[in-house]
């Protein structure tokens, strides 16, 4: 019986040091403070935002561009220069091409020799008939022909010509042109002669120390 009342006795103090374990335990285990954990939570995210916007890099704004300003084009003529412009070509009498008209005036001496002719003087021809009179005459001054220079016809028979004939092509200084004028022959039988001029532009008579002499006779 007291063996027993022992055993009893001894399980009732085992139990009664387990309950006091058990509760010194669960004293020991911290209770856990829910407004503390979310103001935990809360601080630890700011630190984690403040992070992440200082790693960040830091935007550089756009600089602002101007328009850029058109450059006004610079005028190449100066004020009061005067434009050229193209001088009008004209057609003389006999139907060349004066050369165009210049300001600058034509400088030098004229002067000029008479080198041959075509046909030779004293050539017979029909009353009536047709027929040319080439010239050729040199240049022997300073001064350049233009087509405005042009042969005239001065004195003794006319003979159908025309009044004045342009040289064909400019002239310069020892040179030779060869020039033509159509004649007719006269009805009459007979020796005619028809003497002629060179004329500069200016029309002012530097030669006249050429003509043509022919003979009209019947077949």
């Amino acid at each position: 019986m007291i063996k027993r009342t022992k055993q009893i006795l001894i399980i009732t103090i085992l139990m009664l040091l387990a309950s006091s374990l058990i509760s010194a335990c669960k004293s020991a285990t911290p209770t856990m403070d829910i407004n503390a954990q979310k103001t935990g939570f809360a601080q630890t995210a700011d630190a984690q935002a403040g992070l992440t916007a200082a790693a960040r890099p830091t935007e550089t704004p756009s600089p602002t561009l101007e328009p850029t300003a058109t450059p006004t084009p610079t005028e190449t003529q100066q004020e009061g220069a005067e434009t050229m412009t193209p001088t009008e070509t004209g057609t003389s009498e006999n139907g060349a091409t004066d050369s165009p008209a210049t300001t600058t005036s034509i400088t030098g001496i004229d002067d000029a020799q008479w080198r041959s002719q075509s046909p030779k003087d004293n050539t017979e021809f029909k009353p009536g008939e047709s027929f040319t009179v080439t010239w050729k005459l040199e240049n022997t001054g300073t001064s350049t022909w233009t087509a405005n220079y042009y042969i005239q016809f001065t004195s003794g028979d006319q003979m159908d010509a025309e009044e004045k004939v342009y040289l064909p092509y400019p002239v310069p200084p020892g040179k030779n042109v060869e020039i033509s004028v159509d004649f007719k022959a006269p009805d009459e039988t007979g020796e005619y002669k028809s003497v002629w001029s060179l004329v500069n532009s200016s029309d002012e008579v530097f030669y006249t120390n050429f003509f043509i002499i022919i003979n009209v006779v019947e077949d």
